[in-house]
């Protein structure tokens, strides 16, 4: 069993320059493990993650049922002693001890005596993994002609099929084989302490010169012939990458993942179905909340239906009670000029009568029995009272 850090969107075989900081800082980290009967166990994938979560985005391309793959999270990406106590009992164990029944199992890890050398381990295992993984990269970026990052959630479908093709039975056994664990053979390792001698080789070319002219008219061909697959090459890689873009727009969020079972380690390793059940938790969850805000915006919305609807009743009231005051104002200023029409008009007196009434008043005769009549603005007549008759 052994450990290999990945950094997302950087191939094994680029050269780049990058802060040491930066190349201990492994966003996933691999471990994985493969038995002398030529099987591999499940790989399990550390993700990088400050609150120890695992993102929807990051597991959605696992397939419960069509994967068989462990997952789990860490603040650096690495492994540690409670995930590695935690792959030990939940993942080691649980696929061994089956086919072990009552045997014993021997598990060879770093630093035991077992162990050949670090490069010499990495090698056998994980450099078929490496390139593999390497070149499916490659091919996603050419695709994508570059134009779409490379993020957590892209990383499982190439790993996965870089997993599928290197660690295959045939390779297991020639790493087995190769380090002389099993079958038993310390030849094998004695001869790799030898020095060894190496031949110079001929640096001279056996082809002639018609055979270089009949290679470069074969290659002008096939690159003229190859025009219009690489255009179509092209346009595919960009709908791969508009496709990509799509799905990075979906924010991820934690997943609700339930442990029911307790193990002797603070951490935990996450199959498919687990995290197909927690994806399905968290679909209902979201559903349930577009339901409840569809709800509260459907009572909004009736709400302010309903103060829109009063709004237009107190309106219709006001323009009615105002055309009812309206139409009693019209009414009474016609009844006005009726009562005006109807009401004679009234006559000033002349001078002569004045003076006839004045005299009157002041001789004591008849007429000053008789009040004097004056008229309001309406046409009424009022009695004067008696001071001033």
């Amino acid at each position: 069993m052994d450990e290999k850090g990945f950094l997302i969107g950087i191939t094994g075989r680029s050269k780049r320059i990058f802060s040491k900081q930066m190349w201990e800082r492994k966003e996933i980290t691999l471990l994985a493990c493969v038995g002398a009967d030529g099987k591999a166990l499940p790989p399990g994938l550390i993700y990088q993650a400050a609150q120890g979560n695992v993102q929807s985005t990051w597991v959605e391309a696992i397939e419960a049922g069509k994967h068989q793959v462990f997952v789990t999270s860490s603040p650096s990406g690495w492994t540690n002693n409670e995930i590695g106590l935690a792959w030990l009992e939940q993942v080691f164990d649980r696929y061994t001890k089956k086919q072990a029944r009552l045997s014993y199992r021997l598990l060879i890890l770093d630093g035991h005596g077992s162990h050949v050398t670090q490069d010499f381990l990495q090698y056998l295992m994980f450099k078929p993994l490496s390139s593999a993984y390497s070149s499916e990269l490659t091919h996603h970026l050419h695709a994508s002609q570059g134009l779409i990052p490379i993020k957590k959630g892209d990383f499982f479908p190439l790993f996965w099929r870089a997993w599928l093709t290197s660690f295959k039975e045939e390779s297991i056994f020639k790493s087995f084989k190769a380090t002389g664990i099993w079958l038993l053979e310390r030849e094998v390792i004695l001869k790799r302490f030898h020095s060894e001698t190496y031949k110079e080789r001929d640096s001279s070319s056996g082809l002639s010169e018609a055979d270089w002219r009949k290679m470069r008219a074969l290659v002008q061909s096939a690159v003229k012939e190859g025009a219009d697959k690489q255009a179509n090459k092209i346009t595919y890689g960009l709908r791969e990458a508009l496709t990509t873009k799509s799905r990075h727009k979906n924010k991820g969020k934690a997943l609700d993942l339930q442990q029911r079972e307790e193990y002797h380690g603070g951490a935990v390793f996450w199959s498919p179905r687990k995290l197909r059940e927690a994806c399905v938790r968290q679909e209902v969850r979201e559903q349930e909340d577009r339901e409840l805000r569809l709800q509260k915006a459907e009572v909004k919305e009736l709400k302010a239906a309903a103060t829109l609807y009063k709004q237009k009743i107190a309106e219709e009231k006001r323009v009615q009670r105002e055309r009812v005051k309206n139409t009693a104002r019209a009414i009474q200023l016609s009844q006005k000029g009726k009562r005006k029409a109807l009401r004679p008009p009234a006559q000033k007196p002349c001078k002569k009568q004045a003076i006839e009434r004045g005299g009157s008043t002041v001789g004591g005769g008849e007429a000053a029995s008789e009040p004097l009549l004056k008229t309001t603005r309406r046409g009424r007549s009022v009695n004067l009272p008696s001071k001033y008759k």
